[in-house]
């Protein structure tokens, strides 16, 4: 247990006291997951509660938060037990990622399955995206960078191990919270995606701009700017919410246009994504 007076665990302290608030409304049945909204991103079913006999554990999957622990029973307003292992704290911005040893050329055999599956490799190979692997987590990472420097990072789990347990985490996970999209690509037509991989996959013939999620953030939208063509290509899910970015991008640039997707554009070869996506050699 731990001081609550540790500045640097006080964040996490406040956060465990919200949720806990939150779901002990909530009546779950000891061995029982159940999704819910969360208190702290606002994102809708994406808060993962597990029940146990002495403790309570929670896990926002949106990549925008991420935030996860375990609630133990009797806790106090001077101690907490928020797992940080779970969850390590987010890498502040600049993320120390060179400090991360993560690899780069010595990947798990997933790691290179994953990249060539999901249409990364022309990405990779050619420097448009920096692509490292997360031994620890099991993770393939995507750097984010702005202005050449690097900002933040997105991990895409591989689900064979992770060496702090038995607890996976999230399919991705936002290992910062700059805010920033990742961008693949040279070209003056951005594609709005919600992925990493979506981004690298059409990166040979436009600019991917993964939101890591579906929400547009002014940041988002500044970035936008730069561009001569925006398509806010997101699945079908999330039509909602795409046609709501249409409308906001649209206040940017007149050449802005909407598709919504069947299949991943990372699950597509270079011609099905350009049929999709409607641009022409």
């Amino acid at each position: 247990m731990r001081s609550v007076t540790d500045s640097r665990y006080m964040e996490y302290y406040i956060m465990n006291n919200i949720i806990k608030d939150y779901i002990s409304t909530i009546d779950i049945d000891i061995g029982i997951s159940i999704r819910l909204d969360c208190p702290m991103c606002s994102g809708t079913k994406t808060l993962s509660v597990t029940r146990f006999n002495d403790s309570t554990k929670f896990y926002c999957f949106h990549a925008n938060c991420s935030k996860g622990g375990i609630i133990k029973e009797g806790i106090t307003e001077t101690s907490f037990s928020v797992v940080e292992d779970i969850l390590s704290p987010p890498l502040q911005v600049g993320l120390e990622v060179e400090k991360q040893n993560w690899r780069r050329n010595n990947g798990s055999k997933l790691f290179y399955e994953y990249i060539k599956v999901n249409h990364c490799t022309h990405a990779w190979a050619n420097n448009l995206a920096d692509i490292r692997y997360d031994y620890k987590r099991d993770r393939a990472v995507f750097i984010i960078k702005s202005s050449n420097k690097i900002v933040d990072a997105a991990g895409r789990y591989l689900g064979t191990r992770d060496l702090r347990g038995d607890f996976s985490g999230p399919k991705w996970y936002r290992y910062g919270n700059s805010g920033i999209p990742f961008i693949c690509g040279n070209s003056k037509h951005a594609v709005i995606v919600e992925d990493c991989a979506s981004a690298c996959s059409i990166s040979s013939f436009a600019t991917g701009v993964a939101l890591l999620g579906t929400s547009l953030s002014e940041k988002v939208l500044d970035i936008l700017g730069q561009f001569d063509r925006v398509t806010v290509a997101l699945d079908k899910d999330a039509t909602t919410k795409s046609i709501d970015m249409l409308t906001r991008i649209s206040w940017e640039t007149n050449n802005v246009e909407m598709v919504v997707l069947e299949r991943d554009l990372k699950k597509l070869d270079v011609l099905e994504s350009k049929k999709v996506l409607k641009i022409d050699d």
